[in-house]
């Protein structure tokens, strides 16, 4: 299952959780899973169906651009937050 890495400056809204192992063959499958397990950090990341653009998503190490939700991910796919600059509590 596809990864999703918590920076600490997030875990507020991840119920103070590291990682989620989530279902999903594309990024947005697994950021509906997110979605359905944690809302409170989904609705951090994702917002009218994009990726936020105060956020930032990183695959296996290679930052994404223009938050691509269509993009294909391997169940071994590690996806890492990054947040805006002040930690995303605003």
């Amino acid at each position: 299952m596809p990864t999703v890495h918590v920076p600490s400056s997030l875990r507020a809204f991840s119920e103070g959780r590291e990682r989620f192992d989530l279902e999903g063959a594309t990024l947005g499958q697994v950021f509906a899973a997110l979605q359905r397990e944690c809302p409170a950090l989904a609705s951090r990341i994702v917002e009218d169906g994009a990726i936020r653009e105060d956020m930032a998503v990183a695959i296996d190490g290679t930052i994404l651009e223009g938050g691509e939700l269509v993009l294909a991910v391997a169940p071994e796919t590690e996806i890492y937050l990054v947040p805006p600059i002040g930690g995303g509590a605003g």
